[in-house]
């Protein structure tokens, strides 16, 4: 495939109102429109504008009858699904660290970073211990203060406050850097007797919270990380690059520990609002 030099130029905010409209785009109020292109971003808007448009024809115009207020819509939708999805994702990743702190407290006391039998081998111990310890020497969190003007040994605070410290995605890790018996523990408390299972739905949680978090969005994503099918669960029923399948494996796992969820149930509301008519449930995985 040939590639060529980026060529394209600045425009303003109002140039893009104006090329939106050559293609076809009903815009009523340009002006308003531009303020919400600066406010948004035109990058960020771009998907939402590309789902309405005609690829099969020449200059791509967008389908008759589409309207600004239309993409509006688009977006609008997309970031209640956000809200949703992060505040659950976000339930699953307290509930979780809290877990692997009482798993590893309850075996192996305050400080089972030091204990080898916690862990798969030497180099797994070797690079969570590197880890944890990264982590505590760069956070700004009171409490770590505090340890480390307080106290000299163990040089790393006990888990159930280093847990506090500890991104999703280090959680994660330090997980699949345990044992297969303190795995197991954690992971049946989440309803999930098959650790492959488990593990492989950790990284879609965090891919989704990650997405959740930074405004990405969720409208036409086809997940690249993929839950594994759970047969004993029935779950995911849904396509498993889709958000239907993210959100069934979490309501799952909060449900078994004890959390009510209906994240799936929830999602459906917001589709089903007359508001959100313009919004195929496709388009979001449903």
């Amino acid at each position: 495939m040939s590639q060529n030099p980026y060529s394209k130029l600045h425009a303003t905010a109002e140039q893009r109102v104006a090329h939106l409209r050559s293609r076809g785009l009903q815009i009523a109020r340009p002006n308003v429109a531009a303020r919400k292109i600066e406010e948004i971003g035109y990058e960020r808007l771009r998907i939402y504008f590309l789902s309405r448009r005609d690829h099969s024809q020449p200059g791509k115009p967008f389908r008759a009858g589409t309207t600004y207020n239309d993409i509006l819509s688009l977006y609008d939708c997309d970031a209640r699904l956000r809200d949703i999805c992060f505040k659950g994702v976000g339930r699953f990743e307290l509930v979780f660290r809290n877990r692997l702190s009482e798993v590893l407290s309850e075996n192996f006391g305050s400080h089972p970073y030091f204990a080898d039998a916690a862990f798969k081998g030497i180099q797994k111990h070797n690079e969570a211990l590197q880890k944890v310890l990264e982590v505590f020497s760069k956070s700004k969190d009171q409490r770590a203060k505090h340890y480390r003007t307080t106290y000299t040994e163990p040089p790393i605070p006990p888990i159930w406050i280093l847990k506090e410290f500890l991104t999703f995605g280090t959680a994660t890790r330090l997980y699949t850097a345990l044992s297969t018996s303190l795995r197991t523990d954690i992971a049946s408390h989440f309803g999930v007797s098959s650790l492959p299972v488990f593990e492989s739905w950790l990284p879609c949680f965090v891919d989704l919270r990650n997405v959740c978090a930074h405004h990405d969005r969720l409208f036409n994503r086809r997940f690249q990380k993929q839950p594994q099918n759970y047969h004993r669960g029935a779950v995911p029923t849904a396509s498993r690059a889709t958000l239907k399948a993210q959100l069934e494996c979490l309501d799952f796992v909060l449900n078994n520990a004890g959390l009510r969820s209906r994240l799936v149930e929830d999602v459906k509301k917001v589709l089903d609002l007359d508001r959100y008519s313009e919004v195929q449930c496709a388009e979001v995985g449903y």
